[in-house]
């Protein structure tokens, strides 16, 4: 051992009478990294339809006469609409790509020389916020009538009354948010030992690595119909004399709807690499201090979804087939025929839909130095940290009221005999409410550490 040190001071003093070459007392190259990335991006969309209507459809033929009267065919088609939809959207896509590279040479140093120095921190922010309202509103208030009146001192004879009605009212609002954030972070570090061959200072390292995306969605959906609607076909007859009447058919509906489809769409991808290489203090043989390394990598997912709809369906619908006559003589009447249909429907469709990836991979070589006495062996730290928050809250409501009357009422009085033809009636009267609501959530973290740590040899 003491021929060793001998030798390696012989060659000291070898070097000492070089050229100046900053063989001795030299500070090794030291390197600084930063990079920071923040990505915010703020949305808010409103959107607000209201469709007010006040329709009268009126075919109403009148015929007054001393005498007879002879009335053709009465035909009514007769539709009143009434729409509001309200769709909002709003769409984010953060995209952040950040990669350190540095490579930190040792120096050509050969006695108490400091190791060589690197430091690299990378940051990225990307915080998204959205707000979607959608309101959408249909008041309608509809009356569909089919009136033929014949009033004559003789005889009345009609044609066929005939009557298609149909009121509708509807609400859709579709308010939907999707965010989609991806974060990737590659930082690399070699730092390399100096040929330094007495008093040497290992090579040092540090990398830091953060990661945080926060998502903040809220969407609020309402839809309301509310329709008074009246369908009402009523063909009056009177007569001195006989009353014939011909076929009275009505095809009746009433139809009001509100829809509230609300949904949140949110995805996070962070993929963090943390790769770190340092090389033993090279052919120093005494007083050696070995390598260090240190790697921390931290990432943090939040995601909050907020999510309300709100489907109201009211309905007072009125269908009525009424065809009455009066005579002073006799009565006949054609077949009565009527189809109606009232129907009030409320849906909402809340759901919320949160994924969240997480990948993490920290990797540390530490070489031992070939020290032979007074050697400080290689020391390595690494820390992952992960994250990932989901809180999701949803609501659905459904509700449907109805008054419905479905009315096939023919009249007949008569001061003679009255002769009927067949009534027929099918009615049917419906209120629907359906609530789906769900949350859907999947979280997968997947984090490796690779460490390989050197020996020093004495």
């Amino acid at each position: 051992m003491k021929a060793k040190l001998l030798s390696v001071a012989v060659a000291l003093v070898a070097l000492a009478a070089a050229p100046a070459q900053a063989f001795a007392d030299s500070g090794a190259p030291g390197g600084f990294q930063a990079g920071v990335q923040s990505a915010n991006t703020g949305q808010a969309a409103g959107g607000l339809a209201i469709s007010d209507q006040n329709a009268v459809n009126a075919n109403v033929p009148v015929s007054i006469a001393g005498g007879n009267v002879s009335s053709g065919p009465s035909s009514a088609t007769q539709t009143a609409t009434s729409n509001a939809n309200a769709d909002v959207s709003n769409k984010a896509k953060t995209d952040q790509d950040q990669t350190l590279n540095q490579n930190v040479g040792g120096s050509g140093c050969y006695a108490g020389c400091g190791g060589a120095g690197g430091f690299q921190a990378g940051i990225q922010d990307a915080q998204t916020q959205q707000a979607a309202i959608g309101i959408a509103k249909s008041d309608q208030n509809a009356v569909n009538a089919n009136v033929p009146v014949s009033i004559a001192g003789g005889n009345v004879s009609s044609g066929p009354s005939s009557a298609t009605q149909t009121a509708s009212s509807t609400a859709n609002a579709d308010v939907s948010n999707k965010a989609k954030t991806d974060q990737d972070q590659t930082l690399t570090q070699n730092v390399g030992g100096g040929s330094c061959y007495a008093g040497c200072g290992g090579a040092g390292g540090f990398q830091l690595g953060i990661q945080k995306a926060e998502t903040d969605q809220l969407a609020l959906g309402v839809a309301k119909s509310d329709q008074n609607a009246v369908n009402a076909n009523v063909p009056v007859s009177i007569a001195g004399g006989d009353v014939r009447s011909g076929s009275s058919s009505a095809t009746q509906t009433a139809t009001s709807n509100a829809n509230a489809d609300v949904s949140n769409k949110a995805k996070t991808d962070q993929e963090q690499t943390l790769t770190q290489n340092i090389g033993g203090s090279s052919s120093c043989k005494a007083g050696c201090g070995g390598p260090g390394g240190f790697q921390v990598g931290v990432q943090k997912a939040e995601t909050n979804q907020w999510a309300l709809g709100v489907a109201k369906s009211d309905q007072n619908a009125v269908n009525g087939n009424a065809p009455v006559s009066i005579a002073g003589g006799n009565i006949s009447s054609g077949p009565s025929s009527a189809t109606q249909t009232a129907t009030s429907s409320a849906t909402a469709d809340v759901s919320n839909k949160a994924k969240t990836d997480q990948d993490q991979t920290l990797s540390q070589n530490i070489g031992g130095s070939s020290c032979h006495a007074g050697c400080g062996g290689a020391g390595g730290f690494q820390a992952g940290v992960q994250l990932a928050q989901t809180n999701q809250w949803a609501l659905g409501i459904a509700k449907s009221d109805q008054n419905a009357v479905n009315s096939n009422t023919p009249h007949s009085v008569a001061g003679g005999n009255i002769y009927d033809g067949s009534s027929s009636a099918t009615q049917r009267a419906t209120s629907s409410a359906a609530t789906d609501v769900g949350n859907k959530a999947k979280t997968d973290q997947n984090q490796w550490q690779d460490q390989r740590l050197g020996v020093a040899r004495i």
